[in-house]
């Protein structure tokens, strides 16, 4: 009787010893596996992190954030959850798990921080492990491996873009080319405000291309700066920042005098263009007004664009007719007086407007007539100063590529 009591009693209490240890365990029904709860190593970081054991060598910004996506994997064994924190902010989760697996963990390293950070992971079992950051705080745009400096020497508001191949216009006029196109632009150690504006070619197979402001097409990142003599632009491959859009007005009509002097039986006749499409584009820092424009002999495609900062612009571009005409008058701009030559650019001097001009000579007269113009004539761009204190455009002194190279002990 007693042996049968013993049964009984062992065959009730035994199964309920499992499931209460199988309740309890930290692996539910593994119970009784061998080997750690969970693993933590090092994951996918960029190449200018030095990794040594547990230990990652990282940057900071003041800019903003610094992301570093799956920096941290978490290697669960059991089908349960890991607790995770740091001592600076890094980690966004509070746990990491739920099934056994891999889990990637992303790293957000607060603007500005510099110094040790522990990301801890731990479990009620008593199971733990570590992470060590070791973060310097660099002058530099979060995320990016590479930018380009830009030695510029200038006065006044310059709005400088650069297009996806590199090209670095200011005030729309081709200057250079930059090893690092990107929509991320520093400048006194401040992130500047950018546009995003696409450009197309209104005619195919010109030389230099013929290009204006478009709904689609090729992009370019454009920002202003002040200069005061010697300054330096950074810019860098990253995501564009979210901007709103400024308040600003449209351009003001282009009042000049734009055509040639044509011979007719009862003396010559000015050949003025007469606008066929004007379009309007809005940009996060611009106004810009594109418009074509067709006389007898020639086809004008042509963009103005006003700015916050008090000055604004323009871009010509005439395609002349093939002709044996002869003319006495070619205005390609002019809006009053004469050109002078200072540099390499002309100016207009209208009372207190100031306007500079790169390109082809602007106005000139023929005495004895001279042959009209043929074909695409070279660009002519334009800004207007009413301020007085614009002094033309920047020189690039210099364009470098940087790489950010990792640190360690």
């Amino acid at each position: 009787m007693r042996r049968e009591q013993v049964i009984r009693t062992l065959l009730i209490f035994l199964p309920s010893l499992v499931f209460i240890i199988a309740l309890t365990a930290p692996g539910g029904e593994h119970a009784f596996r061998t080997g750690p709860l969970a693993e933590v190593s090092v994951g996918q970081v960029p190449q200018y992190v030095y990794v040594e054991n547990k230990t990652l060598y990282l940057y900071s910004s003041p800019y903003t954030p610094w992301q570093y996506p799956g920096a941290v994997v978490v290697r669960l064994f059991y089908p349960t959850a890991v607790l995770a924190s740091s001592t600076c902010g890094a980690v966004a989760v509070s746990s990491v798990g739920g099934q056994p697996g891999v889990y990637p963990l992303d790293l957000t390293i607060p603007p500005g921080f510099q110094g040790d950070c522990w990301v801890n992971f731990t479990h009620p079992s008593g199971w733990r492990d570590a992470v060590l950051l070791r973060i310097k705080l660099i002058d530099w745009y979060p995320g990016a491996a590479e930018r380009a400096v830009v030695t510029l020497n200038g006065t006044g508001w310059q709005f400088i873009q650069v297009g996806q191949d590199g090209t670095l216009y200011v005030w729309e006029r081709p200057m250079a080319k930059s090893p690092v196109a990107g929509c991320v632009l520093v400048f006194n150690k401040s992130v500047l405000l950018t546009e995003t504006q696409p450009y197309r070619e209104v005619a195919p197979n010109v030389i230099p291309p013929a290009v204006a402001p478009s709904d689609a097409g090729t992009v370019r990142y454009g920002a202003f700066v002040k200069l005061h003599g010697v300054s330096q632009l950074y810019i860098y491959k990253a995501p564009c920042a979210v901007l709103g859009r400024l308040n600003i007005s449209d351009p003001p009509p282009l009042a000049a005098e734009i055509g040639v002097s044509l011979p007719t039986p009862t003396g010559p006749v000015f050949d003025a263009p007469q606008i066929e499409k004007s379009v309007i584009y809005r940009t996060g820092l611009r106004t810009i007004n594109y418009s074509e424009a067709a006389a007898k002999v020639y086809k004008l495609y042509m963009y103005t664009h006003s700015t916050p900062v008090g000055l604004w612009g323009a871009v010509l571009r005439h395609n002349f007719a093939l002709t044996t005409l002869l003319t006495t008058r070619v205005s390609l701009f002019r809006p009053g007086g004469e050109p002078a030559k200072v540099g390499d650019v002309w100016t207009y001097r209208l009372g207190d407007v100031t306007y500079w001009i790169y390109g082809p000579r602007p106005f000139y007269l023929c005495e004895p007539p001279c042959g009209v113009p043929a074909g695409w004539q070279e660009p002519i761009y334009v800004v207007v100063d009413p301020t007085g204190q614009w002094r033309g455009w920047p020189q690039i002194l210099a364009i470098r590529r940087e790489v950010l190279q990792p640190w360690g002990p």
